[in-house]
């Protein structure tokens, strides 16, 4: 079953956010990862990734920690949910 997974990091601005995506992705997509988005301004970016299954997630978690740590961002737990429905894009 598919999970999203929400991080609002306490102490990430979006322009660091986006600084860290100005090489390309931190890190490569990983298996698994259906959807990423980084969310809002201010208090209330956060960010969503949607995945496969919560194991999925489980085996990109310890990656996604240090590479954030190495970056020097702290992300703080997660809150995990199932997703009921998933429209994926369309290409056209």
């Amino acid at each position: 079953m598919a999970i999203a997974v929400v991080y609002r990091p306490p102490a990430m601005s979006v322009d660091q956010y986006k600084e860290s995506w100005a090489g390309g992705a931190p890190v490569a997509p990983p298996r698994g990862l259906i959807f990423h988005a980084g969310i809002g301004e201010g208090s209330d970016f956060f960010t969503v990734t949607v995945w496969e299954s919560r194991e999925a997630y489980g085996a990109f978690a310890g990656t996604f920690t240090k590479t954030m740590q190495d970056m020097g961002f702290q992300f703080g737990k997660p809150q995990v949910f199932t997703v009921h429905h998933f429209l994926p894009p369309t290409v056209g």
